[in-house]
């Protein structure tokens, strides 16, 4: 859940695509967005422009905010992500499984206020860093991770599993980079010397109109710690 206040301070609309693309051997991502808000921009389920972003902007359709019932109901397989909270902001969100869809993207969750975990990247708990991406919000309503770019040093992340095993990290880096500076490589590894880490991502920044996206990403990198 998000804080009620917070909803009504601040809105932003976020939809990550990261597309993956193999040639002459090598292996890298690339990183689109789609936005809107409530000032004249494109909505979040029309096609973009931009080549680098897919037609897959209908899978953030849904503003829906899920009831507390529905999201402690939510069941996974017991060794799969099933929660992600992060207390600082007030959040409880379903984790849900996101692979490559029909276009050759990342699948981003269909309801603003759910997280997705990359199925590509290492799983809570194992050697490496997940790695998870959500919406800053929908065309209309603030998503859950609109004040993603709040954290701190030392805030607490944790996952639940789904037989309620949890794993706390904490946060050991932020950053804030140009959309076109953006290192997928770096994103998707542990930041320093920890063996697991958890990297959440999201949007920020100056609205670019004749490119329908922000011109900013916010990457805030975990280590566990239990």
């Amino acid at each position: 859940m998000i804080n009620q206040k917070r909803k009504n301070n601040r809105l932003k609309t976020a939809l990550i695509f990261v597309a993956i693309f193999v040639g002459a051997g090598v292996s890298y991502i690339a990183v689109a967005t789609i936005y809107s808000s409530l000032q004249p921009k494109p909505a979040v389920a029309t096609k973009t422009t931009n080549s680098d972003a897919p037609d897959a902007a209908i899978e953030a359709t849904d503003e829906t905010e899920v009831p507390v019932s529905t999201i402690d109901s939510y069941t996974v397989a017991p060794t799969m992500p099933r929660f992600l909270k992060i207390e600082k902001l007030d959040m409880k969100a379903r984790v849900q499984p996101m692979g490559i869809n029909s276009v050759g993207a990342v699948q981003a969750p269909v309801n603003i206020y759910d997280s997705g975990w990359y199925t590509g990247s290492a799983r809570p708990g194992t050697a490496g860093a997940a790695f998870i991406d959500g919406h800053a919000s929908g065309s209309t309503r603030q998503g859950l991770f609109a004040y993603l770019d709040t954290l701190k040093n030392g805030d607490s992340v944790s996952i639940e599993q789904g037989d309620g095993a949890v794993f706390n990290y904490k946060v050991v880096h932020i950053e804030t980079v140009a959309r076109d500076a953006v290192d997928m490589n770096k994103a998707l590894a542990v930041y320093g010397g920890a063996a697991e880490g958890l990297n959440l991502m999201t949007c920020t920044g100056k609205w670019i109109a004749d490119q329908d996206t922000y011109d900013k990403r916010v990457i805030v990198y975990t280590e566990r710690v239990s």
